[in-house]
């Protein structure tokens, strides 16, 4: 039976609150809700990305940070560099999530792991018709596919004129409209101050998501560059980068009711997603994926330990699968709490409505086969996810990918193993020192393998699963899983050497890992293909979608944001606290004397007896709330974020920074996916950063480098 557009399309709630993850040029078009919020400067003054304050915005990759001294210090969340920067620098003998970490000088600054870099926007354009040009609605998909690819790797290579700038083809708007982002990335980081885990992640997992909370989730790097002043790898005699613009603190801080912003770079949010996904979602997809995680937890748990260090290995893997695992767990509550289905649907009637009566017979074939396109898709998620998920088997695939690319001109590779991406594979090799142990990693492979091999077989992979054994007994196939990972190329070192083989060397050697890669070679660029395909067929799909939802948008006097897509974003509202059930109100600040109330000596609510002993005393310096009689330890604001705004900068009115994002509400984290007004952002306040350089860590060198104000 033909599926209805109208019982299958769902959209993001119109705002009833300043929600939204808005482009830095779109703040123009909402001077209104900004003086609601209480903003009342120039708007200009936060449109364009490239001036104060935007252009003090960083990124880590993965996390947001910001400038806050001319000398290329750098502010963000303690759980972002926890990976690439403590981990790393850590050992049994020294560990530094136990210690913390601060430099006193430059001098002591810690390099970071390979290829962690620092990433600066110089520019953003439109080049919508430069990527579409060639194609048309009748172009077949896969030609479609490469080229876009062509189109964006030659535009991408015209801009990138020099080692230090790396040139991104952006999509907005699911492929409706694209853009080319120039950025300046800065390879020499280091890590100059990093509380104990008593203060950065006080609380664990069990305040993961949740509040009154009382987390320091604060962390400073530098950025360093050559002595010529350009980008350079680390070495000695590098020198601090120079920031034109870098955010003021606030010793002052805000009080309940005051504007603030977040600035930063929201990795990936799905908020314009059909029905039939959201289903699927809601239903059974967040529950298979959380009972996934969970599996995963409890496998790290059983193998690894702190004889051989695989416990600091797995640290970072097993903290991520945690937090996603609270947070989609949150979700799923939080969709049947706040009835997310049927008020999208309620919502939205005057949009379908708009659809049947407006959408033309060619629109409605657009949708109906995207909708077809999608529940192709749901069928096999689950089986996807079980895919795979050995880091030896996938970065051996990748060298052989890379190798058998190479053979060609760079400009015929594909996106991900041309000239410009050969450092960054090598930084992945050596980067599996702080994040590979072979026998946890087999271990994680086997639960994957017991899990795929249940699925009926026109769901698997029909050579892997030969290849495996997959079909037979168990213990056919763990000898075959046993033979595969006595490979003598299981360590990072062994890895680099196949890194400078030719193709033709890796498909001549006699190992059992590369044999079984040669095994599966062919399927893979086959399934490699279709992926290539189904995308190219979606991106048209979606983009028809969302002209169509524009549209409607215009028809009603609204406009949209699109989806994050880790580029710079602002979403602006006040410092709130929330009531979400009877009798029950979170006041939006909580402070010193609370981190004190929650210690019981035992992890993860233990604090040093230092700590304890100036929280007692109550010497709160400058940093004192005169309304909240103490230091602020966080507080909640409305303003919307997702996973990459960690580290984000909250700013006042006045641009000062006020705070750090660094996490939402259980109860109402079911924004991240599907936004409502409820929800609530946990910022670290700038009052308890600079208290605890001051009063806990006599910091002087830092205090004396940023600017306060009082």
């Amino acid at each position: 039976m033909k599926k209805s557009i109208i019982a299958l399309l769902t959209l993001p709630l119109l705002l009833s609150s300043y929600g939204g993850m808005w482009e830095p040029y779109q703040m123009p078009s909402l001077k209104k809700e900004l003086r609601d919020a209480g903003f009342y400067k120039n708007v200009e003054s936060i449109s364009n990305p490239f001036e104060y304050p935007m252009n003090a915005i960083v990124s880590l990759g993965y996390c947001s940070a910001a400038f806050i001294s001319p000398e290329g210090l750098i502010a963000t969340n303690y759980h972002c560099v926890e990976r690439d920067f403590i981990q790393p620098n850590s050992s049994l003998e020294n560990d530094l999530f136990e210690k913390g970490f601060l430099a006193r000088s430059k001098a002591e600054e810690l390099q970071a792991a390979p290829g962690q870099k620092i990433y600066v926007t110089l520019e953003s354009k439109d080049i919508t018709n430069e990527i579409l040009q060639g194609t048309s609605d009748e172009t077949e998909s896969l030609e479609r596919f490469k080229i876009i690819e062509n189109n964006s790797k030659a535009i991408i290579r015209e801009c990138e004129t020099s080692d230090e700038i790396e040139c991104r083809v952006r999509s907005f708007y699911s492929g409706e409209t694209y853009k080319l982002e120039k950025v300046l990335q800065l390879r020499d980081v280091r890590l100059v101050y990093a509380p104990p885990a008593h203060v950065g992640e006080y609380g664990g997992e069990i305040d993961n998501w949740m509040y009154p909370r009382h987390t320091g989730d604060f962390a400073l790097v530098r950025a360093y560059v050559g002595k010529d002043g350009t980008s350079k790898v680390y070495a000695d005699d590098n020198i601090p980068f120079t920031s034109d613009s870098y955010l003021k603190i606030s010793a002052k801080g805000v009080e309940e009711d005051d504007f603030v912003m977040i600035l930063g770079y929201p990795g990936r949010t799905n908020r314009l997603l059909t029905f039939n996904q959201r289903e699927y979602d809601l239903s059974e997809g967040f529950q298979n994926y959380v009972d996934f995680l969970e599996s995963r937890i409890n496998l790290i748990e059983t193998h690894t330990n702190d004889e051989d260090g695989s416990s600091l290995v797995y640290r970072g893997t097993k903290s991520g699968a945690e937090n996603y695992y609270k947070k989609i767990s949150g979700q799923i509550q939080g969709a049947k709490n706040f009835n997310v289905l049927e008020n999208e649907r309620n919502n939205w009637r005057g949009f379908m409505q708009y659809v049947e009566k407006n959408a033309t017979a060619q629109e409605k074939a657009y949708l109906n086969e995207l909708l077809a396109i999608i529940d192709k898709d749901i069928a096999t998620t689950e089986s996807n996810r079980y895919f795979g998920g050995s880091t030896l088997i996938q970065f051996a695939n990748y060298l052989l990918r890379n190798a058998e690319q190479r053979n060609k001109p760079d400009l015929e590779r594909k996106s991900g193993y041309q000239d410009r991406d050969q450092e960054a594979i090598q930084n992945q090799i050596k980067y599996l020192n702080n994040a590979f142990n072979i026998r946890v990693d087999k271990e994680l492979f086997l639960a994957n393998i017991k899990k795929y091999r249940t699925f009926d077989a026109d769901l698997r992979r029909p050579i892997y699963s030969q290849a495996l054994n997959l079909d037979s007994d168990e213990n056919t196939m763990l000898l075959k899983i046993d033979e595969i990972y006595s490979t003598n190329y299981s360590t990072p070192e062994k890895m680099l050497e196949l890194y400078e083989m030719s193709f033709e060397e890796m498909m001549n050697l006699e190992d059992p890992l590369i044999d079984f890669l040669k095994v599966v070679y062919e399927e893979n660029l086959s399934y490699e293909e279709k992926g290539e395909k189904s995308a190219a067929r979606k991106q048209l799909l979606k983009s028809k979608f969302i002209k169509l939802l524009r549209n409607y948008y215009d028809s009603i006097d609204k406009q949209i944001y699109a989806d994050a897509n880790s580029t710079l974003r602002v979403t602006f509202g006040n410092v709130l606290g929330i009531s979400l059930q009877d009798a029950v109100y979170y006041h939006p600040f909580t402070s010193l004397e609370g981190i004190v109330k929650k210690n019981t000596g035992e992890e993860p609510f233990n604090i040093s007896k230092k700590l304890e002993n100036l929280i007692n005393s109550k010497d709160y310096g400058a940093y004192e709330s005169k309304k909240l009689g103490s230091v602020p330890v966080n507080f909640l604001s409305d303003l919307d974020i997702t996973n990459g705004n960690s580290g984000s900068a909250t700013i006042n009115k006045n641009f000062e920074l006020v705070g750090l994002a660094f996490d939402g509400m259980l109860e109402t984290i079911i924004s991240d996916y599907s936004f409502v007004p409820q929800a609530r952002t946990i910022s670290v306040d700038s009052r308890y950063l600079l208290w605890t350089l001051d009063k806990v860590e006599n910091a002087e060198n830092i205090l004396e480098e940023i600017t306060i104000v009082n």
